[in-house]
């Protein structure tokens, strides 16, 4: 009965002595935390961004959308470039002749106007001052007025509108590219986004877990000098202590990875300290896929981008077809011509002259015309079946991102099961490591089933968020698209 009591007398010594010896172990370390960065005098803040915030600045500050918006800039002034052909082009002009019996100097100015159906006018007075050494001095003033009227090749608006046409469809292929940029860039963005606040979870996690062992291993080293733990008690809990540290020291260097890419995108320095906030909340899906599909057809930048193409491609196929046309054209030409003497009064000479012609100069043959239409044709029909093909892979994607967050809903379920089951294990172990029946194999072996559990849980419902918004880009309702927003 003595011996009994004095065993227990001590016992309760040890415990003791390993509880203050816990005491120094029970604040969590930091691990992570960066220090203030100081500038000169003054301290760098550290910027503290919502997801909103983050995506409105990526929206304008990241370098391929300022890329890509000065390309919808520059295909504006392209446009400019194609409608210039149909203003009125003014061209001042002079000339000066010197020769053994005549010097000329004149001056004058060409006014011409091309019509969207195809006729060219053009005005050109001009004055010219004579100096003949049999005539004297003269003055001479005409006016040429000439017109083009293309009979076959060249008339009509949609002919002579190509360029044109072909610059407006331009510029609306590089506004949708620019929204879809920005549509790749706002999903980027989240998933950076979500990536820090999974690393900064897991750091926290593997923070508690890496202290818990600590304590494992503090514990099994004290029972070992007094005899109430083996020596393979010590080697386990040192080992998971290893390991909890090597995850710590991963989670920290993929957090700073996830940091720096988030800088990229909103093209701060890497020197910035940056901190993100995000909500977690999980809304499992309440439609279903037909209604997704539908919104899908019906939003897609793609698809009309896809149907504008074809359309463009059949325009173009119709102006091959005209060109194939002979070129005939219709040439009207007049000149009145006035000559002035210094010695005489009035006008010596007032002369008209005016003629109409047929010209034609096409190839009897025309075979690049005809090559021409043939690869028009041909251009037509590889559009209406890529347009398919993009149908087809629309109605995949859609299905899968549906999938994979119904995947990932059944995924959470399950992982949250896991982690009830684990607490339960873990707290029946603590249970009989407490009353001394049985070693610490069965509460490690427990906690880490339970850090993993919660592990998955986290990437589970964080890939559940990220999956919406890729749910929604496939839908084409991810983002507005506005035209003319650059």
């Amino acid at each position: 009965m003595f011996k009994r009591i004095i065993k227990r007398f001590s016992t309760a010594l040890h415990l003791l002595w390993v509880g203050l010896i816990l005491v120094g172990f029970t604040e969590v370390p930091t691990y992570g935390q960066k220090p203030i960065r100081s500038e000169d005098s003054g301290a760098s803040l550290e910027r503290k961004l919502t997801l909103d915030q983050v995506i409105n600045l990526a929206l304008t500050a990241n370098r391929t959308i300022r890329s890509s918006a000065h390309g919808v800039e520059s295909q504006k002034y392209g446009l400019i470039n194609a409608e210039s052909e149909f203003e009125w082009k003014y061209a001042p002009s002079t000339t000066a002749t010197a020769s053994k019996d005549v010097n000329r100097l004149g001056a004058g100015l060409t006014l011409q106007k091309k019509s969207r159906f195809g006729p060219t006018i053009s005005v050109t007075p001009e004055v010219v001052h004579d100096d003949r050494v049999e005539n004297g001095n003269s003055v001479e003033g005409q006016v040429d007025v000439g017109l083009t009227i293309p009979l076959l090749r060249g008339w009509g608006r949609e002919a002579n509108l190509n360029i044109v046409d072909s610059a407006k469809y331009s510029s609306r292929s590089i506004q949708r590219s620019h929204h879809l940029a920005k549509v790749n860039i706002v999903l980027n963005t989240v998933m950076a986004v979500y990536a820090i606040i999974e690393q900064e979870e897991l750091l926290k996690l593997n923070q508690l877990q890496t202290q818990s062992f600590k304590n494992h291993a503090v514990m099994a080293a004290a029972k070992e000098k007094i005899g109430l733990a083996s020596p393979m008690d010590v080697y386990r809990a040192q080992i998971r202590l290893k390991d909890a540290q090597d995850r710590l020291n991963r989670t920290q260097e993929a957090l700073q990875g996830a940091q720096d890419h988030l800088k990229l995108i909103l093209s701060f320095s890497l020197d910035e300290s940056l901190s993100v906030t995000a909500k977690m909340t999980f809304h499992p899906i309440k439609f279903t896929i037909e209604k997704a599909l539908d919104t899908a057809f019906e939003n897609r930048m793609e698809l009309d981008q896809a149907a504008d193409e074809i359309e463009n491609l059949e325009r173009s196929l119709r102006v091959t077809r005209h060109m194939i046309k002979p070129r005939l054209d219709l040439v009207g030409h007049y000149n009145h011509l006035g000559l002035e003497q210094p010695f005489e009064s009035g006008l010596d000479t007032n002369e008209n002259y005016w003629s109409i012609s047929l010209v034609s100069t096409t190839d009897w043959r025309r075979t690049s015309e005809k090559a021409d239409y043939q690869r028009a044709l041909l251009a037509v029909k590889a559009s209406k079946l890529n347009r398919w093909t993009l149908i087809d892979t629309i109605r995949r994607e859609v299905r899968q991102r549906f999938d994979a967050l119904l995947k990932s809903e059944e995924r959470m379920r399950i992982r949250k099961e896991q982690i009830q089951q684990a607490k339960g294990k873990l707290a029946l172990a603590q249970v009989k490591f407490n009353h001394d029946m049985a070693d610490n194999f069965d509460v490690i072996e427990a906690q880490t089933e339970l850090q993993s559990a919660r592990t998955n849980m986290l990437a589970a419902k964080i890939e559940h968020i990220v999956g919406r918004y890729h749910l929604r880009a496939a839908m084409g309702t991810l983002l507005e698209y506005r035209e003319n927003d650059s």
